[in-house]
């Protein structure tokens, strides 16, 4: 029976598999069942075993994605000293470059991400945003940390964390469909605004805890 259920789970895990490098490369629209079906070699009896739908199948792929990304950007900015807003900041290039290594990596499965599914799911439009808003309140747990460590104030921190990752967002969009800058000329931008805004609402601990005054 384990090795059944195993053999189950490794199939499911090579359509899964399959379906991000389709998606990414041909799109959601343009990807069919029998693509699928040819490029990982089964039947069409084994993937309706496994998935309702291309719907469906997409629908595992984007928010699997999404929970990947999410995993993974946390992971970066975690700093050795849990108080350490330098370090964090210091941090900002390396998240941004993940971000945009994995929207390079998958530019089909990024714009529906992006464009909250592209009219593939009302459900999934909903559970795309929902993850907008996970991206947010992660940003904005950082800003409530410095608050109460007194390095920042005069904000509201998910308000914030809302603004940073709608302005990520839309330099991606632009950067991937419209290509009118580069790569790194988005990701200097967005540090520098990043900065800019934070600058704002710096106090004189947080000043001294970056270094821009003398303690």
């Amino acid at each position: 029976m384990e090795r059944r259920q195993k053999r189950r789970a490794d199939i499911r895990e090579e359509i899964i598999e399959a379906a991000k490098e389709l998606f990414s490369k041909k799109g959601y629209h343009n990807t069919q069942v029998t693509d699928l079906i040819r490029f990982v070699g089964m039947s069409a009896n084994t993937f309706y075993a496994h998935f309702k739908d291309k719907k469906d199948l997409f629908e595992e792929v984007a928010t699997r994605s999404l929970d990947d990304l999410r995993i993974t950007l946390k992971k970066m900015r975690k700093t050795k000293a849990s108080d350490d807003i330098r370090e964090r900041l210091e941090k900002m290039r390396e998240t941004y470059s993940t971000l945009f290594d994995f929207m390079e990596k998958n530019p089909q499965q990024m714009l529906l991400i992006i464009r909250g599914g592209f009219g593939v799911d009302e459900k999934l439009d909903n559970d795309i945003w929902r993850y907008y808003s996970y991206f947010a309140s992660d940003l904005a747990e950082d800003f409530k940390k410095w608050k109460r460590l007194g390095f920042v104030d005069g904000f509201d921190p998910i308000i914030l964390g809302h603004i940073v990752q709608g302005m990520t967002i839309q330099i991606a969009h632009s950067c991937l469909v419209e290509k009118k800058f580069s790569r790194k000329k988005a990701i200097e931008t967005l540090i520098q605004v990043n900065k800019a805004i934070l600058s704002m609402y710096l106090t004189e601990k947080g000043k001294k805890q970056l270094g821009l005054i003398e303690q």
